[in-house]
């Protein structure tokens, strides 16, 4: 009787491997066949002698020298869920159809140095096609920059004349300060009736457009004309406008004034 409670418990408790090992190989798994690596990185996990015995949906069981574990498929790299058999999961059409997707793709696929040096040739290119047509046309190298400083010129010169208009129909002499950078600023402050002291007041941060402010409205002022005229030398599109306006509009100037002045009429008596 003994010996045949010995030979039903041993046959038990032999059933339970044979058990284990059926439901290892049942219907869910992936595959049957033990995949094995001498080392197997996971993550940050390094494992030794790993056997995988299990591959099931959702995780794989592996044996290793440390003992063994169960890890998500999620967390194995796509090159090793391709060894263990793992189909690559199917991208949806709307996924690879958006823009956003797309243009992610083809970015990484630019080679930034390539990029950089073809960005390289064509501001070369350029710069080439710019000199050449600059050369064609006669205004290359030296010939540019004396055609800047002559039209810089002519424009000083015009600035300066109408400095000299507006000074003059104001009832004021501007003389040749008016020509004279730096200087031309004393007859424009006489010309609006302020003191050459205010020439001080421009070189002061903050102040000087206090003193611009009160140059423009007093011109304005000494010409005859609108304060809205001196409001439209303060903005910056509408100022070389009220400036010519200024300039050229009609006004007395110094030598009609001479003119205008009647006679003194002496009766002598014999």
């Amino acid at each position: 009787m003994n010996a045949r409670r010995i030979r039903r418990y041993a046959a038990g408790w032999l059933a339970w491997p044979a058990l284990a090992a059926l439901l290892i190989q049942l219907p869910g798994t992936v595959g049957a066949v033990e995949d094995r690596f001498d080392v197997l990185q996971i993550g940050t996990q390094t494992y030794s002698n790993v056997t995988v015995t299990t591959k099931a949906k959702q995780y794989v069981f592996l044996l290793h020298s440390a003992g063994m574990t169960s890890i998500k498929v999620s967390q194995l790299s796509p090159d090793l869920q391709e060894k263990l058999g793992y189909a690559a999961p199917a991208v949806s059409k709307s996924a690879t159809n958006t823009a956003a997707v797309w243009a992610k793709r083809e970015l990484a696929r630019i080679n930034v140095p390539q990029a950089k040096e073809f960005g390289k040739q064509l501001e070369q290119k350029w710069r080439g096609l710019s000199a050449a047509r600059l050369s064609a046309m006669g205004l290359g190298g030296p010939t540019l920059i004396f055609a800047a400083l002559g039209i810089a010129l002519l424009l000083y010169l015009f600035q300066c004349f109408c400095f000299m208009l507006i000074c003059r129909k104001t009832g004021q002499r501007p003389g040749i300060l008016v020509w004279l950078p730096g200087v031309q600023v004393f007859p424009l402050l006489r010309a609006a009736g302020m003191s050459g002291w205010w020439s001080l007041a421009l070189l002061v941060p903050l102040l000087n457009l206090v003193a611009s402010v009160l140059w423009c409205l007093n011109i304005a002022k000494a010409r005859g004309k609108s304060i809205w005229v001196g409001v439209l030398l303060l903005l910056p599109v509408a100022s070389p406008f009220a400036f010519l306006y200024l300039a050229f509009s009609k006004g007395v100037s110094v030598e009609e004034e001479e003119e205008s002045e009647p006679g003194i009429m002496r009766l002598q008596t014999t």
